[in-house]
């Protein structure tokens, strides 16, 4: 696999050993994960989220939510239980009623007629686990879209140091061909101070790149508990994602769990307004049972039916806060989707910039400055250029393959947000 800038370090006569032949460009990216000592395994950013997915400590907490609920569900079915009553009468008095011999003894069962009551709280409660589905879906997408970041990230940082170990490379040997032509008295000792200080520049450069690179491996793997194990990040950066139409995002925007999350809440909010209104109207008790009279040796069969009385609007109150929160809800979904809209308009055109300026850079600014490094190089073995102007356009040059660099990071981290802002799946 060829690296992404190929310079050539091939030794020719006078200048043209100095020159920095950035001539090819291969966006074929792939992070050796050298900053490791064991031998890396393959990742991919399907299986970099994947893994992310599975195993995300915010994913487990998810699962015991998920039980939590359903201990709720199950809670809710229960309702008042039935009571057993027992009640002796006309006994232990004076005269007729001495002793146990005139005594009355009644054994009742009672239970309220609460069906109604039962089905509207386990309605209220499984509404509930639908805004934990909704929920999970959204973290989902944070940690999908996070975790592809880094990804994008490492791959950038990859070829930001290949950039920098060639420009170092190249720096060595300019310091060298310098320090042969300050003996042969054909250039000035400034010259060679100075490359000598660029060589330092671009050494600072490989080692700070060196540790962010190992720094952002550890952050990655941290998302699915293995900080620090070794692999090899491997994609292709050159394979663009295609700009989506404005429509089509608007109309994927509208599926977003966020906004989802609203309506479930709603729905939440009816299920307790039913509540409310059921639990409202009058639970009626009913009792039945047997009734033993010791002086006659007779049983007799009675019941009852207990109705609490009062007015049945006592949580009206409690109504119209629901019905309220309800159009809160509703004016807070719409000012999101604004937003959104907004967020994800914004987004669309900064990514036909970022391709904009790819093949702009590409095409045009990269071989111009090629070219000019090439007639510069002429230009200072002649003696036309001194060792500054000649070192200005090499800088020049190496400048803007690291705005490229820039702008293929920002293309595909828009690409990331777009997807997480639209719910889509983040895998590519």
């Amino acid at each position: 696999m060829k690296p992404f800038f190929l310079m050539s370090t091939q030794k020719k006569p006078t200048a043209s050993r100095f020159c920095i032949g950035v001539l090819s460009l291969s966006l074929t990216f792939c992070a050796t994960g050298e900053v490791f000592s064991e031998p890396p395994k393959v990742l991919t950013l399907s299986q970099a989220v994947s893994l992310t997915l599975k195993q995300h400590p915010e994913f487990k907490a998810f699962v015991s939510r998920n039980m939590a609920q359903q201990g709720y569900v199950q809670q809710s079915g229960v309702g008042e239980r039935p009571q057993v009553g027992l009640i002796i009468e006309d006994a232990l008095g004076n005269g007729e009623h001495s002793a146990l011999r005139n005594m009355q003894t009644t054994l009742t069962y009672a239970w309220i007629l609460q069906q109604e009551q039962i089905d509207g709280r386990i309605a209220a409660v499984k509404s509930q686990a639908a805004q934990l589905e909704i929920e999970q879906q959204i973290a989902s997408l944070d940690l999908a879209g996070n975790t592809a970041k880094k990804f994008i990230q490492i791959l950038i940082k990859t070829e930001r140091l290949k950039l920098n170990k060639i420009a170092l490379q190249q720096a060595q040997d300019v310091v060298k061909a310098l320090s042969e032509r300050v003996d042969a008295g054909k250039s000035s000792n400034v010259e060679k101070l100075q490359a000598q200080a660029e060589q330092v520049r671009r050494e600072l450069a490989v080692e700070d790149l060196e540790h962010e690179l190992k720094a952002s491996h550890y952050q990655l793997t941290s998302m699915w508990g293995e900080a620090g194990k070794s692999y090899q990040v491997s994609g292709d950066l050159m394979a663009l994602p295609a700009n989506p139409s404005v429509e089509s995002q608007l109309d994927r925007l509208k599926k977003q769990p966020l906004l989802a999350k609203f309506a479930t809440q709603q729905r939440i909010a009816q299920a307790q307004i039913e509540l409310a209104r059921i639990e409202a109207k009058p639970q009626w008790q009913v009792s039945a049972g047997v009734r033993r009279y010791e002086a006659t040796d007779d049983f007799g069969l009675v019941a009852g039916i207990s109705i609490p009385w009062g007015s049945d609007n006592r949580n009206a109150g409690k109504i119209t806060a629901l019905q309220a929160q309800q159009e809160v809800l509703a004016d807070e979904a719409n000012a999101l989707l604004q937003k959104l809209d907004a967020q994800l308009y914004v987004l669309l055109q900064e990514m036909g910039h970022s391709r904009h300026v790819i093949d702009t850079m590409q095409q045009r600014i990269v071989p111009l400055l090629e070219n000019a490094l090439s007639d510069a190089t002429r230009a200072y073995d002649m003696g036309q250029l001194n060792y500054t102007q000649w070192n200005n356009v090499r800088q020049e040059l190496l400048a803007a393959k690291s705005s490229l660099l820039d702008a293929y990071e920002s293309l595909h981290l828009q690409h990331i947000e777009i997807q997480r802002l639209t719910g889509s799946s983040i895998s590519q």
